[in-house]
């Protein structure tokens, strides 16, 4: 009988043949196309969950300049001229108070096409540079094989993601966030956000992990790499990937 220390080294080896197999199901394509659907959908869901996280744990009114008002140069020269367009306009304040957190979420909603045009193109460009790195290792497979791979790989990110809101949610939750100006919001925004900087590491380090196992399996059924190499020329994509997340 296998001591549970031999059972717990053979675990990566058992995950690996299981992701190999899988991968030579008919139906590996369907599912990479699926997976980059859906990530591309929860990315999207997932920058509008981060506006609600500003607005939930941002609880500050602040002064800002009017935006519905005319510059002070225009409302100098028109202002006063009861047939002028701007004379309603210059009429209002200078300055408003506005919800920090309210105009928080909105700002983050200005970014949701990179949820929905930034997924697809990562997706791309992993799936060449895998290719590329497949065939300087003597792999055979097409570079729609390699797109296969890293449809399935990608899925991750959608952990990465869930974690990150996570941590994100939490430190602003716990953190005192007092500033008057949008300047002073977003230093103590990116401090809290910094605190998190730890637990969101090791939540990447965790999905690059996986994403290792899947790239390993996949090179290794679509390439016809054997193990030491399809693991060579994941290693690389996973130390770049650790870097970036460490940035």
């Amino acid at each position: 009988m296998p001591s549970p220390l031999a059972a717990l080294a053979s675990l990566p080896g058992s995950a690996l043949d299981r992701v190999r197999d899988a991968f030579d199901s008919p139906r590996a394509g369907g599912v990479a196309v699926a997976m980059v659907v859906v990530v591309t959908i929860g990315t999207s869901v997932g920058i509008l969950a981060l506006g609600a996280v500003f607005d939930a744990t941002v609880d500050r009114q602040i002064t800002v300049d009017n935006p519905d008002r005319p510059p002070e140069p225009t409302c100098e020269s028109f202002g006063d001229d009861s047939d002028s367009v701007f004379a309603e306009e210059c009429d209002e304040p200078e300055r408003i108070e506005v919800d920090a957190g309210e105009e928080l979420r909105d700002a983050a909603t200005g970014y949701l096409h990179y949820g929905l045009l930034g997924v697809p193109l990562w997706w791309a460009l992993f799936a060449v540079a895998l290719h590329v790195g497949a065939r300087v290792a003597g792999g055979s497979g097409s570079v729609g094989d390699s797109f296969v791979i890293a449809g399935w790989a990608i899925g991750v990110e959608l952990l990465r993601l869930a974690a990150g809101l996570a941590a994100i949610w939490y430190a602003l939750s716990n953190a005192a966030i007092s500033g008057e100006t949008f300047e002073a919001l977003s230093n103590e925004i990116v401090a809290a956000v910094t605190s998190a900087t730890g637990a969101l590491l090791v939540a990447s380090a965790v999905g690059i992990g996986v994403q290792w196992i899947v790239v390993v399996g996949g090179l290794e059924a679509e390439h016809d790499l054997d193990r030491g190499a399809a693991a060579g020329v994941a290693t690389v994509f996973a130390v770049v990937a650790l870097l970036i997340a460490a940035v």
